[in-house]
């Protein structure tokens, strides 16, 4: 498998290219069961272990569109590939349901509340890509500015406020939006000097927007948005392309910048309206990008280096960088990391083989497939995508996407489970000529 680290959505282009730019990942997974949640318990941690055992649940058929979501209480929001289409699918606690579409063949996932609010994009009936918000009790709701228009649900806050891009019509540049069901669509307009298409990307539940605006169909440069002081450009650095991750709880933005087309790669930011935006350094690398940011301020990603190792990497105010270690191959990243300090990502053992783990300060870094006891011939977890602040962890598999739930419980494993004897490896897919023209990936 080839590693790559992508930024999070573009969703900046005109609005016809914003399908691939607004769903970055596409995670070729093997699969070889009909049944969808069947939930199979493990024991209680691997031998030496000094983390307990998870129960893994099975999240269903496809191939993975898009990095899944996980709420505080376990509930999954994700879409999938099969059969011709992208279809949505969101995980209650007890089984999976599709949640359905707005008329059209496709629906993309991109974000979950803790009420278990879904924000996403699907097809209509006239084959224009519309934002929606679903909930289990109030199905799918549409959003959009205009009736001939497009529009793209890229984040959700846990007031249930999306943020995202439409467009008036099928050709306009593509504009940010806040939308509310109080307050409608908004239109958040843009800060002097950065021009059209733009799009929100991320937000924070006090409020604060942070998007990004495209220059010449191809440089991002970041921005802010508050109800009081309207839309606000954030590279206070010069940077050539600059990007938002995600926001704390106080406002602040993380993200990733291109210093100078010479530089050599991203490096993060962390910006503040206070101290405007700092660049946080790449450790002993040359390169370093952040890939998710708890409301605390506690980062995780990854440092690269010019031979082409990774190593995941964890950033907080107290500590700085710091790397992770790998699990004796090359290459480890950190894709999430949760309010308790915990990292997930992937990483190559001394065989060359990708691995899940999780990391603590107190623990190391753990090849999560160390953690499961009991599990059928040749399951192997090889990404860890998400994980929830009860360290509930969302995985890949040569099996499928996984939920991986802290404790053990009475062994049962299902005869329909996928993964018996020889199983074929994931893969990692993508869309390499638009990823690269946004300066996205590193291999």
């Amino acid at each position: 498998m080839r590693v790559v680290r992508i930024n999070g959505a573009s969703a900046v282009r005109a609005p016809w290219k914003l399908v691939h730019a607004a769903w970055l990942l596409v995670l070729s997974v093997i699969w070889g069961a009909a049944a969808m949640a069947q939930a199979l318990d493990d024991g209680h941690g691997g031998s030496g272990s000094p983390y307990a055992g998870y129960r893994v649940i099975n999240l269903g058929p496809g191939t993975i569109a898009a990095y899944p979501h996980i709420n505080a209480s376990g509930q999954v929001a994700f879409s999938m590939l099969g059969a011709g289409r992208t279809a949505g699918f969101f995980y209650d606690g007890t089984v999976v349901k599709n949640i359905g579409s707005l008329g059209g063949a496709n629906v993309y996932v991109g974000g979950l509340n803790d009420a278990g609010q879904v924000a996403g994009t699907s097809l209509n009936g006239h084959g224009f890509e519309n934002a929606f918000v679903w909930s289990a009790g109030g199905g799918m709701l549409g959003i959009r500015g205009a009736a001939g228009g497009r529009s793209y649900g890229l984040a959700i806050n846990r007031r249930g406020v999306v943020t995202g891009s439409f467009s008036h019509t099928p050709d306009d540049a593509a504009r940010p939006f806040r939308w509310s069901a109080a307050s409608g669509m908004e239109d958040l307009g843009l800060a002097p000097g950065l021009p059209w298409p733009s799009a929100g990307r991320v937000l924070n539940d006090g409020g604060l927007i942070a998007g990004v605006a495209t220059i010449d169909d191809e440089q991002t440069h970041a921005f802010a948005w508050t109800r009081s002081g309207g839309t606000l450009a954030i590279d206070t650095l010069g940077s050539v392309e600059s990007a938002p991750v995600a926001v704390g709880a106080g406002g602040e933005v993380a993200g990733n910048r291109l210093a100078s087309f010479d530089d050599g790669g991203d490096r993060p930011f962390l910006w503040t309206r206070a101290g405007g935006m700092v660049d946080l350094g790449t450790g002993r690398g040359t390169t370093a990008w952040v890939n998710a940011m708890t409301p605390g301020l506690h980062i995780a990603g990854g440092i690269g280096y010019a031979d082409g190792r990774q190593r995941a990497m964890s950033w907080t105010r107290r500590g700085g960088m710091r790397e992770l270690g790998t699990l004796g191959g090359r290459t480890s990243v950190a894709r999430d990391v949760n309010a308790r300090g915990q990292i997930v990502g992937f990483a190559e053992d001394r065989a060359g083989a990708m691995r899940a783990f999780v990391w603590s300060a107190s623990g190391g870094m753990l090849d999560l497939n160390r953690a499961l006891h009991r599990v059928p011939p040749g399951l192997a977890l090889d990404h860890a995508l998400s994980i929830n602040d009860s360290g509930v962890i969302v995985a890949s598999s040569n099996a499928g996407l996984v939920l991986l739930r802290p404790g053990g419980g009475a062994q049962r494993w299902s005869r329909a489970w996928p993964c018996v004897g020889s199983c074929r490896g994931a893969g990692l897919h993508h869309d390499w000529h638009a990823a690269r023209s946004q300066g996205r990936f590193h291999g």
